[in-house]
Formats: C-alpha cells, sequence, structure tokens
C-alpha cells in the first residue's frame, strides 16, 4: 500500500489578512484544510463589533462571536478593507462551509468533516 495515496487534511490552517492575498489563497485551500483562519488586524474588531451587534451599548465588551453560512461575509464584507471577502461566498458555499467571526477579530471557515475540538472554559 502506498502511503501517499491518501492525504489527510491540515487541522488547521492560520493565515494573516493581507487583503487580496488572503481572498485569492482561501479557495485554493480548502481541499487540503479542514478549517482556516484568518487572523485580522485588531483594529478592526470594533468595527465587526458594532456592525454585528447595532444595538448594543455603547459600554458593552466588544466581543465577538457569531457563527452561521458563508453568506455572514457579505455583511462584514461592508467594511472598509474587508470588502473583498464577499467573493468567498460562492467558494464557500459550494464547499459546504461554515463561518464563525471571533474576538480578537478572526474569522475561521470550517469544512464539513472536520475534526473540531471544543473547549470549555
Amino acid at each position: 500500500m502506498d502511503d501517499g495515496a491518501i492525504m489527510d487534511k491540515e487541522p488547521l490552517l492560520k493565515l494573516t489578512w493581507h487583503g487580496h492575498e488572503t481572498v485569492e489563497a482561501v479557495p485554493l485551500l480548502l481541499a487540503t484544510a479542514e478549517q482556516i483562519e484568518i487572523e485580522l488586524p485588531a483594529g478592526y474588531n470594533h468595527s465587526l463589533f458594532r456592525l454585528l451587534h447595532p444595538h448594543a451599548s455603547p459600554a458593552q465588551l466588544e466581543d465577538i462571536e457569531v457563527s452561521g453560512a458563508p453568506q455572514v461575509l457579505v455583511n462584514i464584507a461592508s467594511i472598509k478593507g474587508l470588502e473583498e471577502l464577499a467573493t468567498l461566498v460562492g467558494p464557500l458555499d459550494a464547499a459546504h462551509a461554515t463561518v464563525r467571526i471571533s474576538s480578537p477579530p478572526k474569522i475561521v471557515i470550517t469544512l464539513p468533516g472536520a475534526n473540531v475540538k471544543k473547549t470549555i472554559d
């Protein structure tokens, strides 16, 4: 048996946000990873929180934890500098991926069948 015949997917690939370069890389990585994490610059946390929680009190801790279908990227693509994220909706839908946005600001794309370990705080 050839050990190279079955290629395991990487459990988690981490990317740092570099705009267009990052957006172009994600569809290519969908076949090689169970999860793809995109770390966004810290400055996006406030904008993401206000967008995703428009009725939150100004004094509320800006802690983000939103999960859903790839269409959630359309909403956050309205933030200056993140516009290109909307182009990922098609490839992520086709891959049946889910998207999680959390603080510190990051986007985690999870593919079906991913062995995701949940941690309890």
